[in-house]
């Protein structure tokens, strides 16, 4: 059983005993909290950032009793969301459950927190699937003293209530779907069921992964020449100055194309930070070497503002740069990929349309792929198709998990670009209403400035 501190606003709570609890767990007294496992005490009211919460919690007490529980962002204090109670755990048990090695099963990690979920939430189960969280409540069993139970209701308005003992079992349902989804029944094999597939399904992917990468392996890649002149020529032409981590990621992914092991690199940086001229440099590595260079992107916007860097910086270079998407006609495309595998394209950058069966290349050498999230599974597939033996650079600015994990797992290199360019502009986004006024003007305002 989790042994824990619980507190809820307008019960008692004394003080002393919270303080010595929170150093049994493990955690640090200071001045001012900054990172989890600190807790601070100014009067009656004590901040305490447990691990895996995401913000601290400020909890003011008075006379005994707690008046508030809130969670307050790290920096200002500012208060982010009222709570009714929170559950702290010691560090160490919390450390435990985030190290898969120690074996705790899949799905095993435990709610966090009482800030994690409040009532009304989905939650799932992992012996009875989906549920609707709808609170915590204090009952005494077979005149036994009063224990706390989490409430979740099932289809048909079954009920579960959950001891401490048995909180890792349950977690937040998280999903991409904006329509929420059908609660379980404690009395059907549907979630059992549901399960199994997903272990399937699970074991199908690595199946597919590993055999993927044995074959990276044993496939000889290409390794890239040193750089020309030209490459230093068109690195140095750059109009920016680059930063410390623009440099490291270029370096990394050259070193990779050098090396016979075939590139699988994942670079991550937030928008405007610069990995366009990094996946630029790559691709202009590549076809020094005669290598050809295929750029896929997710939207025709995108493919165009490529195609445009692109065209630009290597105008006065004998680099064959194309585009390759749905809004070119018919007689245009047929001629790109002709001459693509007659080896006349040397890049091409496009959307899905790349990967259709008709496309073909003489000697693709590169694939840099951006926000490869954002790719059908059937796109997806085309894309593993053509990467047993080509250099492969994914950019990203929100990496799906799979993806991530595999970097950090060591099945991709990762490189991070963490630092924006001097001088950046922050970005400022506002949310109006739909108004044709300010539509014009911005449009207006965008003309003006080119």
């Amino acid at each position: 059983m989790f042994e824990s501190l619980k507190l809820y606003t307008d019960e008692s709570a004394d003080l002393p005993g919270v303080l010595l609890a929170l150093d049994r767990y493990g955690y640090t007294r200071c001045r001012k909290v900054s990172v989890e496992g600190d807790y601070s005490l100014v009067g009656e009211t004590l901040i305490v950032y447990p691990a895996t919460f995401e913000y601290p919690v400020r909890i003011d007490l008075s006379d005994g009793k707690v008046r508030s529980i809130k969670s307050v962002d790290a920096v200002s204090f500012r208060t982010i969301e009222d709570h009714k109670g929170v559950i702290i755990l010691p560090l160490s048990i919390l450390r435990r459950t985030k190290v898969q090695k120690r074996g705790i099963e899949l799905g095993e990690r435990p709610i966090d927190s009482f800030v994690d979920i409040e009532p009304g939430d989905i939650v799932v189960h992992i012996d009875y699937g989906l549920g609707r969280y709808l609170g915590m409540q204090r009952i005494r069993r077979d005149g036994g003293t009063l224990r706390d139970y989490f409430i979740i209701e099932y289809k048909g308005g079954d009920k579960l209530y959950i001891e401490n003992k048995d909180l890792h079992k349950l977690q937040r349902y998280v999903s991409f779907h904006h329509r929420p989804p059908e609660l379980n029944s404690l009395k059907g094999k549907r979630w059992e069921y549901a399960k199994k597939m997903a272990s399937h399904g699970a074991a199908k992917v690595a199946k597919d992964l590993l055999s993927l990468q044995a074959r990276r392996e044993n496939t000889p890649g290409y390794s890239f020449s040193r750089d020309t002149d030209w490459q230093k020529e068109i690195e140095a032409a750059f109009p920016y100055k680059e930063t410390p981590d623009q440099l490291k990621a270029t370096a990394d992914a050259k070193r990779d194309m050098e090396d016979a092991r075939p590139m699988d690199r994942l670079l991550c940086g937030d928008v405007g930070y610069g990995k366009t001229e990094v996946a630029l440099r790559a691709a202009f590595k590549a076809v020094m070497d005669n290598k050809q260079v295929a750029f896929l992107v997710p939207t025709t916007i995108l493919a165009e503002q490529h195609f445009s860097t692109f065209t630009k910086r290597l105008r006065g270079y004998p680099v064959n740069v194309q585009m390759l998407n749905r809004f070119k006609t018919d007689s245009e495309q047929e001629r790109i990929i002709g001459d693509l595998t007659e080896g006349k394209v040397d890049i091409v950058i496009g959307t899905h349309r790349l990967l259709s069966p008709d496309v073909g290349f003489k000697d693709l050498g590169l694939l840099i792929v951006d926000e490869e999230q954002r790719f059908g599974v059937r796109h997806k597939d085309r894309i593993k198709r053509m990467r047993v033996n080509v250099d492969i650079l994914t950019l990203t600015a929100t990496p799906i998990p799979r993806t991530l994990y595999l970097a950090l797992m060591g099945g991709k290199d990762i490189s991070v670009i963490e630092t924006p360019p001097l001088d950046r502009i922050p970005v400022h986004t506002e949310i109006i209403q739909n108004d044709k006024r300010i539509i014009k003007a911005a449009i207006e305002k965008e003309l003006e400035r080119g």
